[in-house]
């Protein structure tokens, strides 16, 4: 799924030519940062797969710490509430950004979950 990532958010843009748009979902992202974090303290080898038990089996949710079901659930939260502000603050640039920066981070923790349960990564 991690072109997927990356893929999407292109997509989405060709439709609705936002550019703040793109750049949350494009954002969203940099939740990935926990996996260079893991590398950084030791847990993981710089050129190791986390999940070298599961022979190849993207396992990123449930084994970082940005990729659970608290973090799913606060950001979900997270999201409604932004919904709602944008509607308010819809010609706010910097709450439209944030917003769809929640939105990638719901993006792609929804893809990570997709592999999890599949085994399927593209």
């Amino acid at each position: 799924m991690f072109l997927l990532h990356y893929i999407i958010p292109l997509l989405i843009f060709q439709f609705y030519k936002n550019y703040n748009m793109l750049y949350g979902l494009l954002l969203g992202n940099l939740i990935d940062l926990d996996h260079i974090y893991y590398r950084i303290i030791g847990k993981v080898g710089w050129f190791q797969s986390a999940c070298h038990d599961w022979l190849g089996m993207n396992c990123s949710y449930n084994l970082y710490p940005l990729h659970n079901l608290v973090n799913f659930n606060a950001i979900a939260l997270l999201i409604s509430f932004l919904a709602f502000s944008l509607f308010i603050f819809h010609k706010n640039r910097a709450a439209n950004l944030l917003g769809w920066f929640f939105f990638g981070v719901f993006l792609h923790l929804i893809l990570d979950i997709i592999a999890y349960l599949t085994g399927f990564s593209i």
